[in-house]
């Protein structure tokens, strides 16, 4: 372990542990989804089909990291790796994923039934 001490003053240039990225993209991201929707009126996001291609987007990517997952699994128990670790993390990835993309359906389809009970 390393002491205190020895930690550089300037983290700009440290790489970030495995289960994390950089922020940057994000922020991006949302600064030109926020400009996507200035630039429209306030009223869609970036055209019609905006929210679906997000949508397959986000699929896409937690089906990557299934696959991800499975394929480092696949690779411990054939004995062609030996990085534990690796796949523990690729497992937890998927799994968060897959949670955070339920949770997101539920909402979506309770803020549709709730906007079906409301009376016009």
């Amino acid at each position: 372990m390393n002491p205190i001490a020895a930690v550089p003053a300037n983290f700009t240039n440290l790489t970030a542990p495995l289960t994390m990225r950089p922020l940057g993209t994000d922020l991006e991201r949302t600064n030109s989804l926020r400009e996507a929707g200035f630039a429209a009126g306030g009223t869609q996001a970036a055209g019609p089909d905006a929210f679906g291609s997000l949508m397959k987007k986000f699929v896409n990517d937690v089906d990557g990291k299934m696959k991800t997952s499975a394929t480092e699994k696949n690779k411990i128990m054939t004995g062609e790796s030996t990085n534990l670790h690796q796949a523990m993390i690729a497992g937890q990835e998927s799994s968060v994923a897959f949670t955070l993309m339920v949770e997101l359906r539920n909402k979506l389809v309770e803020s549709y039934q709730e906007l079906m009970r409301a009376q016009v």
